[in-house]
């Protein structure tokens, strides 16, 4: 967890770049140089660490901004809270 701590502000700010993007689908390359292009006028130095991801990192990358696409989506559209019976009921 320490290392999410030090690093939070630039997973926020990569996220923040990322929403401003369209998504893509299956090219984590592309994703990763529209980052980095994004960042490059607000912190270069993140701009270069996301450019120098390989391919493996492109594809976490990725994923992690998929997630909390699909994450804030449902934030956004969930229910009020109720006493939570309903959502484990089964049948």
């Amino acid at each position: 967890m320490a290392v999410l701590h030090t690093y939070v502000d630039d997973l926020l700010a990569v996220l923040r770049a990322a929403a401003t993007l369209n998504p893509i689908p299956d090219a984590a390359a592309r994703l990763r140089d529209a980052l980095a292009d994004l960042l490059v006028h607000s912190d270069p130095a993140l701009a270069e660490r996301v450019r120098a991801l390989d391919d493996w990192h492109a594809e976490v990358l990725a994923d992690f901004v998929a997630d909390a696409n699909a994450l804030a989506a449902t934030l956004a559209s969930a229910p009020e809270r109720g006493d939570g019976g309903e959502e484990t009921k089964v049948g």
